[in-house]
């Protein structure tokens, strides 16, 4: 399972079964967490905008096969937020956690806005509608919550590891899901600093 299109095809397929059968019996005013959006913005904000896009894409296209709206919304919605996430990510410089919060919060506001604005486009002005407030604040705020634990879990596991002289970016190339071998990891090769 070296490959990364592997690992997202399990966390979406597993997003899948949580989404629907865990997340749908906890409802805030009719409304649940979404972690299709939250993979997304996970991924644009770890990988950059094109990766947000793709498995925004990606886990919006699953989402559709699931849902009686028109086909592709979702997927719309998710490519939005990851494109979102991965741009803002990359915009700021930031040391603050709250504002990965925010981060999160904005893409998962853009990818909702999109998915009822496309929707009303498409012939369902219901889903353009006051509840859409309600939404934008529910999907936001455990969007935020869910991409703020996952970030606090990766900063943790960082700090806990010895660096051996390694500069901080060093030891998060050394655990990031790509080779070490890859032409364009030969330049992050072990160096111990006597």
């Amino acid at each position: 399972m070296d490959h990364p299109a592997l690992r997202y095809l399990v966390v979406i397929g597993t997003a899948a079964f949580l989404q629907y059968t865990v997340l749908t019996q906890f409802r805030i005013a009719g409304v649940s967490a979404d972690l299709f959006l939250v993979i997304a913005i996970a991924a644009g904000m770890i990988g950059g905008a094109e990766r947000g896009a793709i498995v925004g894409f990606a886990s919006g296209l699953c989402l559709d096969l699931m849902v009686t709206t028109p086909f592709g919304l979702c997927a719309i919605s998710g490519l939005v937020a990851g494109v979102v996430a991965g741009l803002l990510e990359d915009a700021t410089v930031h040391s603050a956690r709250w504002l990965t919060m925010v981060i999160a919060f904005v893409a998962s506001t853009a990818g909702i806005l999109s998915f009822a604005i496309a929707g009303t486009l498409l012939g369902r002005p219901d889903l353009l509608s006051g509840h859409v407030v309600t939404i934008l604040g529910i999907v936001g705020v455990t969007s935020a919550a869910l991409v703020f634990q996952h970030f606090g879990r990766a900063d943790g596991l960082i700090r806990k590891i010895p660096s051996f002289g390694l500069q901080p970016a060093e030891v998060f190339d050394l655990l990031n899901c790509g080779r070490r071998d890859s032409p364009a990891r030969a330049s992050h090769r072990l160096r111990v600093n006597p």
